[in-house]
């Protein structure tokens, strides 16, 4: 019986630690995906000159969860009469529990919608562009950052089991 509490104990501190390393690894891929809305949202504005709503529906149609949340939520607001800046600001404040960003992936974020609907096509392109720069740096550096937490964490998880079935026996 005991040995099979200090199975459990491994399995279950192991399992934590593999679920909080699949969330580390979760966000270079949200990144890469927010460069994947972006590049549709430029062409969507500069080339297509088409409304916002319409480019976020377009958006939130081709990309997968969270960020289809997102700019479902931001183009329902927008909608509703919501200037872009405090739809896109408030949808980051409410969503942002759904996402692995860190903060600082967050100020980028937010610096986005800063310039949306405020400016012509070519500010906002120059915009955009520049937060895909900034975004493609961020998402090398979040590969990198993730497979390195991602091992200590599952590591980490197995190691804690092992100590507490040491302690149990």
């Amino acid at each position: 019986m005991l040995i099979l509490g200090a199975m459990g104990l491994i399995a279950a501190f192991g399992g934590i630690g593999l679920w909080l390393a699949a969330r580390v690894r979760r966000r270079p891929e949200e990144i890469r995906v927010l460069l994947t809305a972006l590049a549709l949202l430029d062409t969507d504005i500069y080339w297509g000159a088409t409304p916002l709503p319409e480019a976020f529906s377009g958006i939130a149609d081709r990309v997968e969860d969270p960020w289809r949340n997102f700019f479902t939520e931001v183009k329902e607001r927008i909608e509703r009469g919501e200037a872009a800046w405090p739809a896109w600001k408030e949808t980051i404040a409410r969503l942002t529990g759904a996402f692995a960003l860190k903060p600082e992936d967050w100020l980028i974020v937010l610096d986005i919608g800063k310039g949306l609907g405020r400016s012509d096509q070519q500010e906002q392109h120059k915009q955009l562009e520049l937060a895909q720069k900034q975004l493609t740096l961020l998402r090398e550096q979040a590969v990198v950052w993730a497979e390195k937490q991602a091992k200590m964490w599952a590591y980490l998880g197995f190691l804690v089991g092992c100590a507490g079935a040491i302690f149990l026996i």
